[in-house]
């Protein structure tokens, strides 16, 4: 038979577990919740000029890996893509890429470099070493007002992370000019080589990655 004292130390005992039990699941909410986004409009003007489109698709590379991860250029080589159109554009020279190196070089030159993990993501930071550059890493809530443009009047073509507008994944574009009080990009997705406007991801960011020189 229990005692008073008993059961009091296993109301305890129950209580404790569930303020743990909830605490983790806070915890585990909050580590895995994606970064707020931002609604970015702009009232400049940037013709876009001289793009580089570079589709993922392209049957030159789009089976090539992500290096040693299960990914190819088709499924996930949209970051890869942006990355080459900027070095292109901003017309960065890397060591060991040939001038004007297009998606399938770079993603290449990545995969022999160690600049992506097992998954096939892209570590920043061995992208920096490996091709001397520096990259600006902002969450979208951290942008001020203007920044997107004044990257975009200084030459520097930002990297975007937007959200597809049936699917809901993650996908990257590069804004490359701005008209009509919206972001035009090059979307690595896209089958013709024209411009997309940033509304028809409903003009929201989560991520912004910036190559310079």
């Amino acid at each position: 038979m229990r005692t008073k004292h008993t059961r009091r130390c296993l109301a305890a005992v129950l209580a404790a577990v569930l303020l743990l039990g909830a605490a983790a699941g806070a915890f585990f909410w909050n580590r895995h919740r994606g970064a707020a986004p931002a609604v970015v409009e702009t009232a400049q003007e940037n013709a876009a000029e001289q793009v580089v489109f570079f589709r993922q698709k392209d049957d030159r590379w789009k089976t090539d890996t992500l290096g040693d991860s299960v990914y190819h250029m088709a499924d996930s080589g949209c970051l890869t893509c942006c990355v080459a159109a900027a070095l292109q554009m901003q017309q960065i020279s890397v060591d060991g890429l040939p001038e004007n190196a297009d998606a399938g070089e770079v993603n290449q030159f990545f995969s022999e470099h160690g600049v992506y993990d097992s998954a096939g993501n892209l570590l920043w930071e061995m992208l920096e070493q490996t091709a001397g550059v520096s990259v600006r890493k902002q969450d979208a809530a951290e942008l001020q007002d203007g920044e997107l443009d004044q990257e975009l009047a200084a030459g520097r073509y930002p990297i975007v992370r937007v959200k597809m507008p049936k699917s809901g994944s993650y996908h990257y574009v590069l804004l490359v000019g701005s008209a009509d009080g919206t972001y035009l990009c090059m979307d690595p997705l896209q089958a013709k080589e024209q411009t997309v406007p940033l509304s028809d991801f409903g003009g929201k960011i989560y991520a912004v990655r910036v190559l310079q020189s």
